[in-house]
């Protein structure tokens, strides 16, 4: 067989429909989209993949893992989406369990530029969790947003970013946004005696992004962020890639609905093509069955696969569903080390507590970015002494 990538699925039946039918489906609609005895008519049955393991944990439900052609996705990260979770992204009952990270690397996915350990070496913070927070409302005009990072920066917080509502709106154009904040955290290191980083907010058509990079970094910004779905995900690996060399923050925004929400019911162990997968407990709590991408996989590998050197999710118990073991899977899948690419830093956000912060260190590890944003804002003592109670758990 010549090269190929290998994707492993979860498919859920429907009626009658056996697990032949699902996977020869699953198949097609991801290259010739045409029906088999056609494809074999015309000699081009290679392009719809090769089944390299399967397993059934249940009538209900098969595990499949996949050898896609290399050729398919032509080099191009899009097609590589496209084939990924194109057309079955239509269908119900589909989830992504796994990726075989060594197929697509470095030919095609090159990570993270920064990653962790640069991060660290860089900025001088060998071992201990790094802390971060959000320049916000929409509407806040750039010299108190600029006011808001001198706080936060005279506090100790270690990465000051735009909330990533916050654009180029008419109160705190993008140029005098970065302008200001630069020039706020160079402001606050005189007296601190150490320089926060900030992190402007760079998501906008695409055919603007490569623009406010490069001003980003122009103006002294010290890494940006960027929400991938928003403005595309090949886009960030482009950026990473590039010469201005700023370190990603990779903001979840619009990706909710590719997200396998429900809880873990399998448990995946490495098989020499993909995972063998057992059941757990429970069931799949879903009409048509668990369908998108497992959160860890999303998130975790294929961000950090695209580029992104700092991934922000949904902490369990804050505002959003991510359950403990999704977060769980997030921090392990961005760190792991056996992946082709530098680790990245989790960033788990979403209304976190200051208060818990000493349960969310032990429980995440030092590897990781903690993103407190309203909770702050909620001191009564006012940002500057909230961050510092912040940095004290911290450090």
């Amino acid at each position: 067989m010549s090269a190929v990538f290998h994707v492993t699925y979860l498919l859920s039946l429907s009626g009658s429909e056996t697990p032949e039918e699902r996977i020869l489906a699953l198949q097609l609609e991801q290259s010739a989209e045409l029906p088999d005895s056609v494809v074999e008519s015309m000699g081009v049955s290679g392009v719809k993949g090769v089944v390299t393991a399967r397993y059934q944990p249940d009538p209900q439900h098969v595990v499949v893992t996949i050898a896609w052609p290399s050729d398919n996705h032509a080099a191009e990260i899009t097609q590589f989406f496209n084939i990924l979770f194109g057309n079955i992204s239509l269908k119900q009952g589909i989830a992504i369990l796994d990726i075989q990270w060594n197929d697509l690397a470095p030919h095609l996915f090159k990570g993270p530029a920064w990653g962790i350990d640069r991060i660290r070496k860089s900025w001088n913070i060998p071992g201990r969790a790094l802390s971060c927070t959000a320049l916000k409302p929409m509407g806040f005009p750039t010299g108190d947003l600029a006011d808001a990072a001198y706080r936060f920066a005279l506090g100790g917080i270690d990465i000051i970013k735009d909330d990533h509502g916050i654009t180029n709106q008419a109160p705190a154009p993008f140029r005098d946004r970065v302008t200001a904040c630069v020039e706020a955290l160079e402001r606050a290191a005189q007296k601190t005696g150490r320089r926060s980083r900030y992190f402007p907010n760079i998501t906008t058509d695409p055919h603007l992004v490569s623009e406010r990079y490069e001003m980003a970094a122009e103006l002294g910004a010290d890494g940006v962020l960027f929400a991938p779905v928003l403005s595309g995900p090949a886009l960030m690996h482009h950026l990473a890639q590039s010469s201005t060399d700023l370190p990603i923050m990779a903001h979840p925004a619009f990706s909710g609905s590719l997200i396998a929400h429900h809880p873990h019911v399998l448990a995946q162990k490495k098989g020499e093509r993909g995972p063998v997968v057992t059941r757990q407990d429970g069931d799949i709590h879903a009409e048509n069955g668990r369908h998108g991408f497992e959160p860890g996989l999303f998130y975790g590998a294929l961000w950090r696969a695209l580029g992104a050197d700092f991934v922000i999710y949904p902490n369990s118990g804050g505002r959003f569903s991510f359950s403990a073991e999704s977060c769980g899977s997030i921090n392990h899948e961005a760190r792991r080390g056996d992946l082709p690419f530098a680790p990245s830093f989790p960033a788990p956000g979403g209304g976190m507590q200051r208060d818990r912060m000493e349960h969310w260190l032990r429980r995440y590890g030092n590897d990781t970015t903690f993103l407190i944003g309203g909770n702050l804002y909620e001191d009564p003592e006012g940002l500057e002494s909230a961050s510092r109670a912040f940095m004290e758990v911290i450090r």
